[in-house]
């Protein structure tokens, strides 16, 4: 392989962003000749090494000093070695975008709405070094080309996951909030490969009118009622499923008008939807029930203990404290059951607390 002279990247386009020399024969006193916009980086066995700025400079063991300690470490000892040499372009760059997402699962039916973006983002290469590992050495880009539609799939792939962190309630209210989350969310895993973002630019969310209808406290209703009923007919139409059905369906009638009724007035008040969540099976009950209209467990909120060491709350007649497993005192178990209506009363009271007759 012939001994370059000098290295250098004339024919640069718009559009290219950085161009690659593999396999070339170099020597101390070879030239390299960087123009005003661009970097040259030193790359070998997947490595970027020493970085030149604007200019002409003349190879010596001194200005690649991380090479050249490279090379000795394998033990290439002369005036001539092998290398790559990476040119990477600092000038601005566009990029589009666009394609289909989902929002996380909303409301008590999960509900994912698929949204439509596009955009585009305008970026720079801010890391000549890391930008050359992470994407000629680690995703072995060869060309401008390879960077671009990486830099493509890496800003739909972002914004994806990021729509899915959002409930539809969220991006229906606060659009343009979850945007600009998703925007820096952007910004800094593109400083992890070496880019920085110079302004990303939404410029369309299209949002289905149903999780427009969704988002209202009366539109997830219906659409819950709508899931019933289908639910009921695949039922019905199952083996053995018309009596689940029926059940289904007669449940859905009676409760399904009080949950709307409830669901106008809050909206017409302006409140969200207060509830008790049921510690036996996690039914959502509304506050003032005594019982879990579910499994009839009571709502009564749980005796505690307080730990006298660090005070954590425990459960009532747990002996040994969960967060740090300090003894627990128990309650006193001499209570006075009163003879009248069998009323359990503490210790030393002198009238039942339920129907005041007298004790003792």
């Amino acid at each position: 392989m012939p001994v370059i002279e000098k290295v250098s990247w004339d024919y640069a386009g718009a559009e290219d962003i950085a161009y690659r020399f593999p396999n070339l024969s170099l020597k101390y006193g070879s030239q390299v000749i960087v123009k005003e916009n661009q970097w040259a980086v030193f790359f070998r066995d997947g490595k970027a090494y020493d970085v030149f700025g604007p200019g002409r400079h003349t190879i010596t063991s001194n200005n690649i000093p991380l090479l050249t300690a490279a090379l000795k470490a394998l033990r290439i000892i002369g005036d001539i070695f092998d290398c790559e040499v990476v040119f990477v372009s600092n000038s601005q760059f566009r990029a589009n975008f666009g394609g289909t997402a989902y929002s996380a699962p909303s409301g008590d039916i999960k509900y994912q709405a698929e949204l439509g973006f596009f955009g585009y983002m305008l970026y720079k290469v801010e890391d000549p070094k890391l930008f050359v590992v992470e994407f000629f050495g680690n995703r072995g880009a060869s060309s401008s080309r390879d960077v671009e539609n990486y830099i493509r799939g890496f800003i739909n792939e972002r914004i994806i996951n990021e729509f899915g962190n959002h409930d539809i309630f969220t991006v229906v209210k606060n659009v343009d909030a979850t945007t600009d989350k998703v925007t820096l969310k952007i910004s800094d895993e593109a400083a992890r490969v070496g880019l920085k973002v110079i302004d990303c630019i939404f410029e369309g969310v299209k949002i289905p009118e149903e999780a427009r209808r969704f988002a209202s406290g009366m539109g997830a209703q219906a659409m819950m009622m709508q899931y019933m009923k289908e639910t009921a007919t695949e039922l019905k139409g199952s083996e053995g499923g018309g009596a689940a059905a029926a059940g289904l369906g007669a449940g859905m009638g009676l409760t399904m008008p009080y949950m709307m009724a409830q669901q106008m007035q809050q909206a017409q008040a302006g409140q969200p939807q207060q509830l008790i969540i049921c510690q036996s099976c996690g039914a959502k009950n509304p506050v003032g029930t005594k019982f879990c209209g579910n499994c009839g467990a009571s709502l009564a909120p749980q005796a505690k203990v307080i730990c006298p060491k660090c005070k954590a709350e425990n459960p009532a007649g747990t002996k040994f404290c969960g967060n740090c497993g300090t003894p627990l005192a128990q309650p006193a178990t001499n209570e006075i059951t009163c003879p009248k209506c069998n009323t359990k009363n503490p210790a030393g009271t002198k009238f039942c607390g339920n129907c005041g007759e007298k004790l003792g």
